[in-house]
């Protein structure tokens, strides 16, 4: 999850998914981000985003799979 560091409007770092690290985020970002003091695991999604994400945002599963 990116928040936004207020001075320089530059990205930041707020939490991950479980079972990835800041090293593989930054290798797979295409510039430098910033990072919060505290990195907290990114919640899993609860029922009612899963199914936004089903249903309206990517009905065809391009992109979350099957």
């Amino acid at each position: 999850i990116m928040g936004f560091e207020e001075e320089s409007k530059r990205m930041k770092v707020l939490s991950i998914n479980p079972g990835y690290s800041r090293k593989d985020v930054q290798d797979n970002c295409g510039f430098e981000l910033l990072w919060a003091d505290k990195i907290t695991d990114t919640d899993p999604p609860h029922d009612n985003e899963l199914r936004i994400l089903r249903e309206e945002v990517d009905p065809q599963r391009y992109i979350i799979g099957r």
